[in-house]
């Protein structure tokens, strides 16, 4: 019969699969954490510059600072009243969370599907173990391998979901710190603006 050694052989790329997915999800995680290692926030000191009313000194280090905070203030720096510096500040932030948030919807995924998918291959080695018994042709032997192979695939399927459930809830934590931080010294500049 053809259809054990063709689910067989299935089972065996769900297997890559998922070990492509797993490469694909560390990839994403290696490249969250520079980007977020590197992104600096002196939100510490624009907001004490904003407090002292040191509008030379905001301004001279809003021009020096090339972190995401000094981008924002630097353009709602150029708005009078409170409405525009609102809606400018949503515009700017909606773009920056582009950049904060790439590549967690795939994280997310994975976390939510790699499970399913390992499953399918534990469901396609169980039908071929189970075809192996109805046939007679196979040992003990074979069929508890074929059983265990189907197990791993399970297995496999929760380690790329583990990792990557993780790392989208820390990075997601990350994006709304970053994206709280920016407000809360969006807020503070209009306060002493006016």
């Amino acid at each position: 019969m053809l259809w054990p050694i063709l689910l067989a052989w299935l089972a065996r790329i769900v297997f890559v699969l998922l070990i492509v997915l797993s490469v694909w999800s560390v990839s994403i995680m290696i490249d969250r954490h520079r980007f977020f290692r590197t992104l600096l926030l002196p939100s510490d000191q624009f907001k004490n510059l904003i407090r002292e009313k040191n509008k030379s000194k905001l301004a001279e280090m809003i021009k020096k600072d090339q972190s995401m905070l000094g981008a924002l203030l630097s353009e709602i720096e150029k708005f009078k009243s409170s409405e525009q510096v609102d809606k400018a500040f949503t515009v700017l932030i909606s773009e920056e969370r582009k950049k904060l948030e790439k590549g967690l919807s795939v994280l997310g995924t994975l976390g939510s599907t790699a499970p399913f998918i390992g499953l399918l291959g534990t469901v396609l080695g169980i039908i071929v173990s189970f075809g192996e018994l109805s046939s007679g042709t196979g040992s003990t032997n074979s069929v508890m391998f074929s059983l265990a192979e189907a197990l791993i695939l399970t297995a496999t399927g929760l380690l790329v979901a583990i990792p990557a459930v993780v790392a989208f809830n820390y990075y997601s934590r990350k994006v709304r710190l970053v994206i709280n931080e920016a407000s809360s010294v969006k807020d503070l500049y209009l306060a002493y603006k006016e």
